[in-house]
């Protein structure tokens, strides 16, 4: 897999623990009182007991970082990150001229093997006619 696509499914997976935090934090949190004089009339009894609750919200925590350096990695080994806009621009340029060598060369190949395949035509032409002259004459 190249770079570009594992750099893809990171961020993708980044947003499925996003996801999956925010969803875990509005379904088991514990409703909190922001004031003491207003009371919880409808507490969440889905809630987690506070212990697992902060575990977990500390798992989800460590889950994001891990996958925050994950895509650091990967941003910085693709190719091209550590140089400036100039020189990425020369090394293409560069690259488009190598392209268009290695295209002449190809081209050229491909006249000359046509050039062969004519030749070689020609030659079983030849020895085909032969043959079949050599064969009336025998007949």
């Amino acid at each position: 897999m190249d770079r570009l696509t594992q750099l893809q499914d990171a961020i993708d997976q980044t947003a499925r623990i996003f996801f999956n935090s925010i969803h875990y934090l509005n379904s088991k949190a514990a409703m909190v009182p922001l004031n003491d004089s207003i009371p919880i009339i409808a507490p969440n009894m889905q809630a987690d007991p506070p212990d697992l609750f902060q575990q977990n919200t500390r798992e989800l925590a460590t889950d994001l970082v891990k996958k925050a350096k994950e895509i650091d990695a990967l941003v910085d080994a693709l190719p091209g990150v550590k140089y400036t806009e100039e020189e990425q621009i020369k090394a293409l340029e560069d690259l488009e001229k190598a392209n268009a060598l290695a295209n002449e060369e190809h081209e050229a190949a491909v006249a000359h093997a046509r050039s062969l395949l004519d030749q070689v035509s020609q030659a079983l032409r030849t020895i085909a006619d032969d043959q079949s002259q050599a064969a009336a004459s025998v007949s």
